[in-house]
């Protein structure tokens, strides 16, 4: 497991868990699960297999990094 903590900005740590939500979704619409969890709600969890190949783990990535860019 692997997770990234989504902050308004740097310096506070203020937790965003409105960005952390809009990234999920933006994940789920394209076909990616991935979970939120953290005290505030603004930790994106990935649980990709031990066995996952190559491409499909470039695809998740390539998911997410769209999402990104879309909130």
């Amino acid at each position: 497991m692997i997770a990234i903590e989504l902050v308004k900005d740097r310096a506070t740590k203020e937790p965003n868990p409105e960005a952390t939500a809009a990234l999920a979704k933006a994940c789920h619409q394209e076909g990616l699960l991935v979970l939120t969890c953290g005290t505030y709600g603004n930790v994106l969890r990935f649980l990709p297999p031990l066995v996952i190949g190559e491409d499909l783990l470039n695809e998740g990535l390539d998911i997410i990094e769209q999402a990104f860019t879309r909130i």
